[in-house]
């Protein structure tokens, strides 16, 4: 056995071994976005949050007179508008869905790096 695989060992600890057993239940959509509002990074995710609610409204706003406009120019203009909102809010979407993402990678790496504890624990 290697230096590695005792140190590994050692630093596993009960608080390690809950976190693997909530892992191997799987989390939902729900927890997944709730866990985004957490850590170092929960300030980014709370502001493309309202961000990206903000940015949504206006789109709907735009949409709504784009609707209402009375001449082409209008029309197009308000589109436009609409169109390019919806795309950022796509954008901010695909943000939080990649923030999720890494989240659950490191999930996942942990619960390897755990396995591997384990496996060193059960050889001794």
């Amino acid at each position: 056995m290697t230096k590695f695989d005792d140190q590994l060992g050692a630093a596993l600890t009960a608080d390690d071994k809950a976190f693997l057993d909530d892992l191997e239940n799987g989390r939902g959509l729900f927890d997944q976005l709730g866990a985004t509002l957490r850590g170092p990074m929960r300030f980014w995710s709370y502001m493309v949050t309202a961000v990206t609610f903000v940015l949504f409204l206006f789109a709907l706003y735009c949409g709504w007179q784009a609707f209402q406009a009375g001449q082409i120019r209008e029309t197009i203009l308000w589109s436009a508008g609409f169109l390019a909102l919806f795309q950022a809010v796509g954008l901010l979407k695909m943000w939080m869905f990649d923030r999720m993402n890494l989240l659950s990678l490191l999930a996942e790496m942990k619960k390897i790096e755990l396995r591997v504890a384990q496996l060193g624990d059960a050889k001794n």
